[in-house]
């Protein structure tokens, strides 16, 4: 869907004498929607220009930006060098509506009723998936880990944001891959930054051992043609800092290197929450 079909509006405020890097900036908003999570993708939109500040031959562009139904503005800025390519991108304010009183007894009564029913839920069925597990604000669903020689898949780079082939290789001969897919929800939150980094999780091995997720964006490399045998097709890095708004969730790989024979027995989520999963 287009920006015309969905309403989207863009107000230069003072800021018309940076036409061209506004622009430039606010396209890569709008190509990149997906960032907003399914509750607001595909709301319309009214952006508005709210400063923008220069280092280093580096501009940051801030936008104000209302959402169809939501009384408070969101904020977000995007990041450009002085070639005009597209540094950064960073929500950091999603907007929120004010609750009439009846929503907010309802939201009560549902949060009541959900206390009571899904502990009731764990407790007494056999189905429930045991890879899906809950913290205090965070919701964890993962598949079971696989394990390779060598990932290659295909992703944006994050400065041109050109598509290119990528490959992530063992650190030895010695070492294979443990790949997780994971899908994190901010299920009770408000708001909530999610820390992806070397210390937001821990993977207790089959050998005893406790081994930490590897930085997927530095590993990986630029390849000319992706091998089939080593392809992951879905693969996305779970990296960064990741801000997500109640409902919403980011879905993603974590990487940790292990030993050929060593497996992963259990992830321990630590970043924002607590969460156990066992495999």
């Amino acid at each position: 869907m287009s920006a015309e079909e969905k309403k989207i509006t863009l107000d230069y405020k003072k800021f018309i004498d940076n036409k061209d890097l506004i622009d430039n900036a606010h396209k890569h908003l709008i190509d990149n929607e997906y960032e907003y999570g399914p509750d607001f993708r595909n709301k319309e939109k009214n952006y508005s220009v709210n400063k923008i500040e220069t280092k280093d031959n580096v501009s940051r562009v801030y936008f104000d930006f209302a959402i169809s139904g939501f009384s408070e503005l969101g904020l977000e800025y995007v990041e450009i060098d002085s070639e005009n390519n597209v540094l950064t991108r960073r929500i950091e304010k999603f907007p929120k509506s004010k609750k009439p009183l009846i929503l907010m007894f309802t939201t009560f009564f549902s949060v009541l009723l959900a206390a009571i029913v899904i502990p009731w839920v764990f407790l007494n069925s056999d189905n429930v998936d045991p890879l899906y597990k809950s913290g205090k604000v965070l919701w964890i669903k993962s598949d079971a880990p696989v394990y390779q020689n060598k990932i290659h898949y295909d992703g944006p780079d994050v400065t041109t944001n050109q598509l290119l082939n990528w490959q992530i290789e063992s650190i030895d001969d010695d070492r294979h891959i443990g790949l997780v897919k994971l899908e994190v929800i901010n299920e009770t939150a408000n708001t909530i930054t999610v820390n992806i980094d070397e210390n937001c999780a821990e993977f207790l091995s089959s050998n005893g051992k406790t081994y930490s997720p590897s930085n997927t964006i530095t590993r990986a490399k630029e390849v000319s043609n992706i091998i089939k045998d080593h392809e992951v097709k879905d693969f996305v890095p779970l990296w960064g800092d990741i801000t997500l708004v109640q409902g919403t969730q980011v879905v993603g790989y974590l990487i940790v290197d292990l030993p050929r024979d060593v497996t992963i027995n259990r992830l321990r989520w630590v970043s924002s929450d607590s969460v156990t999963i066992d495999y």
